[in-house]
This record gives structure tokens, C-alpha cells and sequence, in this order.
């Protein structure tokens, strides 16, 4: 399944059959229920496409910027398939077979959701908070985790460990950090 969303000006029918043929070839690279969500957004005469990659609690995502629409959505794809290849190559070295999915496929009914409600308690009125977003950790190891922040192309990562207890993995100038949350 592919959403187009476009925000600051009106997508033409023709730039989203653009947008879907693209993707139909990287479909292929992927398991048959992944879904794509594509934003498409407008600054300043600049325009920046991010592509999502969500198959059963992994995320993928390849962003770019540019001048003209037609570039931007090309080079997101090219992101997109560059860290798909990342990917693969990562569970070839490592002789792994998609641990991720797996894991996140065995523990789907383990996502607590958080509301809006308990993100107000824990906030003063006064912080400025300019965004605010519910996740719901899925269970996973360090190196799972290493390779979802690196797709997704943030610098830390909010996660369940196996054993149960919430951890943040976050990029260090040499390597990685770890942060353990207590009860």
C-alpha cells in the first residue's frame, strides 16, 4: 500500500503515478505487506520528499531535497534502495535472517499505547513543546536496534530490550551509547 501526502502545494495525478512506478520496483525488494508512506513538502522554492518504509514494526526511510519535484523523488528512492542494500548486506554478514520482523511479529500485541492525556501530565504548560509523538517500543537486541535508528537515519533509538526494560540507543562520536531506564 503507497500514501501520498503532499504539504504547502497541490500534487498532480501525473507525479503521483510517478511516485507509485517508482516504488512498485522497490516493492519487490520487500515483503508483500509493507507499506509506503511518502510526504512531499514545500519550503521556499524547496522541495523534500521522505519515504517510510513500515513492514510489522521495522522502519525504513529515505529522505532528500532539491529544487524541482522530479529530482527530489528520485533521490529519496535512491536513499530508500542504498539503505535497503545496507540492510541486506547487514543480515548477510551477520548470517541473520530478517530477526527483526520476526521479533517485532511476535510481540505485535505487546504495544502499550500512550496518550496525549499522559504526555500532558508529564509536561509543564509553560516547555515549549514544538512536537510531541506516541510511540509504542517494539522488543528487540542492541544490534536490532543499531540497525533501525540507522535506517530511519536518527541518533538515538527508543526500544524494549529482551528482557523487557526500555532502552534508548543513541551515536557517540566512536561507536554507540546505551541507556537503561529503571523501574
Amino acid at each position: 500500500m503507497i500514501n501520498i501526502a503532499a504539504r504547502g502545494f497541490e500534487l498532480k495525478q501525473g507525479t503521483k503515478d510517478g511516485i507509485e512506478k517508482e516504488l512498485k520496483r522497490i516493492e519487490k525488494m520487500l515483503p508483500e505487506n509493507s507499506r509506503f508512506d511518502v510526504t512531499l513538502s514545500k519550503e521556499r522554492d524547496k522541495y523534500q520528499c521522505d519515504i517510510t518504509v513500515i513492514h510489522m514494526g521495522s522502519f525504513i526511510r529515505g529522505e532528500a531535497e532539491a529544487d524541482r519535484i522530479e529530482p527530489v523523488v528520485d533521490m529519496a528512492v535512491d536513499d530508500l534502495k542504498r539503505k535497503l542494500r545496507k540492510l541486506k548486506t547487514f543480515f548477510v554478514d551477520k548470517k541473520r535472517k530478517g530477526g527483526i520482523d520476526e521479533i517485532a511479529y511476535a510481540f505485535d500485541d505487546f504495544d502499550e499505547d500512550v496518550t496525549m492525556e499522559d504526555f500532558d501530565r508529564l509536561y509543564y504548560d509553560s516547555v515549549d513543546v514544538t512536537r510531541r509523538k506516541v510511540i509504542s517500543p517494539h522488543i528487540m537486541t542492541d544490534d536490532e536496534a543499531i540497525v533501525q535508528m540507522e535506517m530511519l537515519g536518527h541518533s538515538f533509538f527508543v526500544y524494549l530490550g529482551i528482557d523487557g526494560e526500555t532502552k534508548i540507543i543513541y551515536k557517540r562520536k566512536k561507536g554507540y551509547g546505551l541507556l537503561t531506564c529503571e523501574e
